[in-house]
């Protein structure tokens, strides 16, 4: 059985599971009881998670093959407090439903490093990159220049390029989401001491290649975008998937004004929405700095070839089953997603 520290254990209710589901192996459901419970699956207690197969599970997935990861082996640095939440994700990306609520299990992380660490023990569980080397995608951005820039690493199986239009996605948790971006491409290989001693200019000239891209917005959790703060972060801060337009020499955006950038996003062919401007940092490319020694200091050194989303310029666009998303920069071409 895995066990919560003390000072966690006052938020938690936990339950032991007859042995017989699991042979002489024991378990037990960690869950944080909650007034507003989600009654609208059917069921009406504390999300299922925490080194037990979620409530309903068919019998024939119960088996040894199914065990959880040993997440102390596969990340030591995740905090034990934190396994509950990564057992929840992992149940829930294994299932391709959402299993557990984030609200209950954002009381178990203390801060961003441990929802992190959640993300990481994922991916290495499913071997979204490899280990030997830093994530090659990565997702960045924030409210405004004032605010804390969050940068956050994307599984590469999730990644689409070479399609217009994408196809729609086969799992989807809660939402299709869209939202029209710029992506950028780091050219050469960046060391921790290299990033550390850049600006915006030094930056700028390491980027040799520019395309549209097409963030799909989704949640693992059955709260959604409601879920706490460490919950999205956990859960790679709202990502679903990235689509890539076509790339072209990073010339296209030298001297570019930003402010006159304009954006048409259509959804099923209907009225174009203009967007001009509107990125929240007024050019994408000030992020770089901040990303790219996020990134040095996370693993040692940024490869030849990263590539970074930068934030959207149409909000984060609700879609329905069905519903085709395309949008086109002026000047750097255009993408379309069929969801």
């Amino acid at each position: 059985m895995r066990f919560v520290h003390n000072h966690r254990k006052a938020a938690l209710d936990a339950v032991r599971v007859p042995d017989e589901w699991r042979g002489d192996r024991k378990f037990a459901i960690i869950a944080v009881m909650s007034e507003n419970q989600d009654c609208q699956s059917g069921w009406c207690g504390p999300a299922p998670f925490a080194n037990t197969p979620p409530i309903g599970l068919a019998p024939e997935l119960q088996t040894q093959d199914e065990v959880l990861p040993d997440w102390k082996a596969l990340w030591p640095d995740l905090p034990e407090d934190s396994y509950a939440t990564a057992d929840a994700l992992w149940w829930s990306r294994k299932l391709g439903t959402a299993q557990a609520r984030g609200a209950d299990v954002a009381v178990l992380m203390g801060e961003a490093a441990d929802a992190r660490a959640v993300q990481s023990a994922l991916a290495r569980s499913w071997n979204w990159w490899p280990a030997d080397r830093a994530p090659r995608y990565w997702k960045s951005g924030g409210p405004g220049r004032n605010a804390a820039l969050l940068h956050v690493p994307l599984p590469e199986d999730g990644i689409r390029q070479g399609l217009n239009p994408v196809p729609a996605p086969a799992t989807v948790f809660n939402l299709r989401n869209a939202e029209a971006e710029i992506a950028l491409r780091i050219g050469r290989e960046v060391s921790a001491e290299q990033a550390a001693a850049l600006d915006y200019d030094s930056t700028l000239a390491l980027v040799d290649a520019v395309c549209v891209a097409v963030e799909w917005v989704d949640v693992r959790w059955r709260d959604g975008t409601k879920a706490p703060a460490l919950a999205l972060l956990a859960d790679g801060q709202c990502h679903g998937g990235l689509a890539l337009g076509e790339w072209q020499s990073a010339s296209v955006i030298a001297g570019r004004d930003w402010a006159q950038q304009l954006c048409t996003v259509t959804v099923n062919g209907g009225s174009p929405q203009r967007f001009t401007g509107t990125h929240s940092l007024g050019d994408p490319a000030w992020l770089l700095v901040d990303w790219l020694q996020h990134v040095a200091r996370e693993y040692g050194s940024v490869p030849a070839g990263t590539v970074v989303t930068t934030g959207t310029w149409c909000g984060c666009m609700p879609l329905q089953a069905g519903d085709r998303f395309e949008m086109e920069f002026d000047g750097l071409g255009g993408l379309g997603w069929q969801f």
